[in-house]
């Protein structure tokens, strides 16, 4: 849905069609992609020129092996860093390459007189330098032999490395320094000031580029285009190259850049996703500059009619058992802050942590693959709130609140006369920040309440004394429980984690000290922390056991749909780090999501689902319109369609807190971590084979990893500018000690 809608499904009428009034007319022709309006979604290749070491722009070539960007004086430069460092260059054509190496001179006194590196090209040694005291540059010649038209890796490896003092210039850990590379300048002859653009309906394809596009290709496709032309020097020609994931390049066409109009059938990539490569290649590789520009591009196919949309199933939306017609039901949405779905039994945890909310899950609807939209707390709750992707909302950051624009799950609900109240314990979700909107009641509770067993005597006044039974009720209750601090109950600590070794570990110092270093994770200390959490889980899996008798005595029980989720996981070393927020990793992702529907009866749902999902699914048990601004989709219909998709739809993920910056998009079988800042880089999971997500498979999956990209990048640009987050309002004392206290505030 998030990415088919983004696609211009435009008609190109007679593009292939013949001129004569005795012909019949073309058939009508739907655009698969724009090439030209779609340009900002495509990954382009440059031939390598100039490449400065120690610039943002460098990095893209950089692949291992390479420290931090330095600059000292005019002069930038980067430290290799461990035995070799690996770059990787695009060509247009193979021929020989002529490289000038330039490095800062070397001055530890303690080092061998001279460097020595090897060369070593698409994994074949091609050429030796030593770099002399006092020499700053080497020319080498990199052969055509060992050259190919794409992807080439090079890999320079050093006779030997040293370690720097720790605390040098920043150093810290693991580090090996041979060479502090200036810059590599490669002489291809590419015009380094060309770029690839959309002129109106044309685009323009500079020779020694290669512009990549990322998508699924129907049967009957084409790549059309009105007219290939050249502006430039020289004569060339357009080369169309095609990969699936998994496979082998190959060439489709060469086409003369002269001419009318151009069509080059494309094989059905069925459920995979292919890269479709154009080359704008010269007839005389480095010599006058020019390019090829293409007149309206496109991929194209034969109209088809659009999907039936699939109905919920009936026996979702019954009413509850002894209901009276048109009755509406009570709502809960009942919050665990930072809880790992693994942690749970119902997810397949050998821990008897949660036995009352197994039981919850076994008349639930459990979903057993839902993703967080980020990994931390007012993101996501935003999300679970609205319907809407962080990247609509735009509340990223400690000091973002919800703009007044968005319409909360709260308000839709008090528009068709709901009561409305909201009880929670994390000051990240406080008032200040927006999310009190539409609630009658909204309240961040006091230290006396601040477990969830507080939320539940709170919630329990607020039925008996507060609520007018005139019409029915939307709760939403946020609990904190196992956030850090670990410091469960006495009774909960005995039970599961008996025999602490550290009673420092229970105190929130000791876990920011394990994110600053501070501290070691010994696997003692991560175990120990394991325990104090699950013990934490036990707590609050006792308070929603309380919870649930509480409506059943009540009598509210049968008339109430319950949605039990978690805003994020939590980290314990998995990936080098501790608590959360800090990266977009399966731990940190992979939350539960429970949906009671009276009268459904239980199910476990293996199709993804995402936090985005949730205002949709409720306002659908309630048998309530969904509204077009809603950015994820009813879950009811997914529970009982199929149990794989192969063309499901990717959930999508955010990290813009402090100094960090990255995103990620998962699918039952895959995740594209793109980092961005501070260092950038694409890491690529099979989840399957690789559930903890050890092995980057980046560089030998480039198709599904630009799949994935590219499938970001539209949902990215299709948001821009949707809502603008506000300052959030000025912090009571109270809060800001919760929010110290919680590891937020420094």
């Amino acid at each position: 849905m998030l990415l088919l809608r983004n696609f211009f499904l435009v008609f190109l009428l007679g593009l292939l069609a013949g001129c004569g009034p005795s012909k019949p007319p073309a058939p009508s022709r739907e655009v698969v992609r724009d090439l030209v309006a779609d340009l900002d979604l495509a990954q382009l290749q440059r031939e390598p020129s100039l490449v400065d070491l120690g610039t943002p722009e460098a990095r893209a070539h950089l692949r291992q092996g390479w420290w931090v960007d330095e600059t000292e004086g005019d002069q930038t430069f980067v430290w290799s860093d461990g035995p070799e460092s690996d770059l990787a260059f695009f060509l247009a054509t193979a021929r020989d390459v002529p490289l000038t190496l330039s490095w800062v001179p070397f001055t530890e006194r303690k080092a061998p007189a001279a460097q020595k590196v090897t060369l070593v090209l698409n994994d074949e040694t091609v050429d030796h330098l030593t770099l002399a005291p006092g020499a700053k540059e080497a020319r080498v010649v990199l052969p055509k032999s060992h050259l190919k038209a794409g992807g080439n890796r090079l890999v320079l490896r050093y006779a030997w490395t040293f370690a720097p003092p720790e605390g040098a210039a920043g150093i810290t850990g693991e580090h090996r320094r041979a060479v502090a590379w200036n810059t590599l300048r490669f002489e291809t002859g590419v015009d380094e000031q060309g770029q690839v653009k959309a002129a109106g309906d044309r685009l323009v394809l500079p020779f020694g580029w290669r512009m990549n596009s990322y998508l699924r290709v129907p049967a009957g496709a084409v790549l059309a285009m009105d007219s290939l032309r050249l502006h430039g020097g020289q004569r060339g020609e357009l080369r169309v190259t095609w990969r699936p994931a998994g496979g082998v390049e190959r060439e489709l066409a060469r086409v003369p850049s002269e001419g009318g109009p151009r069509t080059v059938a494309l094989p059905d990539s069925g459920n995979e996703p292919v890269r479709l490569s154009l080359f704008a290649v010269p007839e005389r590789p480095g010599g006058p500059a020019g390019s090829i520009v293409l007149g309206k591009p496109a991929i194209v196919m034969a109209r088809h009619a659009p999907p039936k949309a699939m109905a919920a199933p009936a026996a979702l939306r019954q009413p509850a058992p002894g209901a009276a017609p048109g009755v509406r039901r009570n709502v809960v949405i009942y919050l665990v802050d930072t809880l790992r779905a693994g942690h749970l039994g119902c997810y397949g945890y050998n821990r008897p942590v949660s036995p009352h909310i197994d039981a919850f899950a076994r008349q639930s609807a459990v979903f057993r693959h839902t993703v967080a939209q980020s990994s931390w707390t007012r993101p996501t709750t935003t999300t679970i709130l609205t319907g809407l992707l962080p990247r609509t909302h735009n509340v990223f950051s400690h000091r973002d609140a919800l703009a007044p624009q968005a319409v909360t799950l709260a308000e839709r609900l008090r528009e068709v006369g709901y009561h409305t109240a909201g009880f929670v314990t994390n000051p990240n979700v406080a008032p200040n920040f927006g999310l009190d909107q539409g609630f009658e009641l909204y309240r961040l509770l006091g230290p006396k309440r601040r477990t969830a067993a507080g939320v539940n005597e709170r919630t329990a006044e607020w039925l008996d004394s507060e609520w007018k039974k005139d019409a029915p009720f939307f709760l939403y209750l946020h609990t904190m429980e196992p956030h850090a601090p670990y410091n469960p109950p006495p009774a909960f600590l005995q039970r599961f984690a008996p025999g602490l070794r550290n009673p420092a570990w229970t105190q929130m110092a000791f876990v920011e000290a394990l994110e600053k270093g501070d501290a070691v994770g010994t696997p003692e200390v991560r175990q120990g922390l394991r325990n104090l959490y699950d013990a934490e889980i036990a707590a609050n899996d006792e308070a929603f056991g309380a919870l649930v008798d509480l409506l059943v005595q009540r009598k509210l029980w049968d008339d109430t749909v319950i949605v039990f989720v978690a805003d994020h996981g939590e980290e314990f070393g998995d990936h080098g780090g501790w608590e959360h927020g800090r990266t977009l990793y399966d731990e940190m992702l992979d939350v539960p999501l429970i949906v009671r529907i009276p009268g459904a009866g239980g199910k476990i749902v293996e199709r993804q689902a995402q936090q985005v999902d949730v205002v949709p699914t409720i306002l659908d048990a309630l048998g309530l319109k969904l509204p077009a601004d809603l950015e994820g989709r009813s879950l009811l219909a997914l529970a009982e369609g199929p149990a794989i998709d192969p063309q499901e739809e990717p959930a999508f993920s955010w990290l813009e807190e402090r100094s960090l910056r990255s995103a990620a998009v998962t699918t039952p079988k895959w995740r594209l971590v793109e980092k961005r800042f501070p260092v950038s880089g694409s890491y690529l999971y099979d989840r399957q084979a690789d559930p903890g997500e050890r092995h980057n498979l980046a560089r030998e999956q480039p198709v599904r990893a630009g799949y994935l990209r590219a499938q970001l990048r539209a949902v990215e640009r299709s948001r821009l500018g949707t809502l603008k987050a506000l300052e959030a309002k000025p912090l009571d004392p109270e809060t800001q000690n919760q929010l110290k206290a919680l590891g937020y505030l420094r």
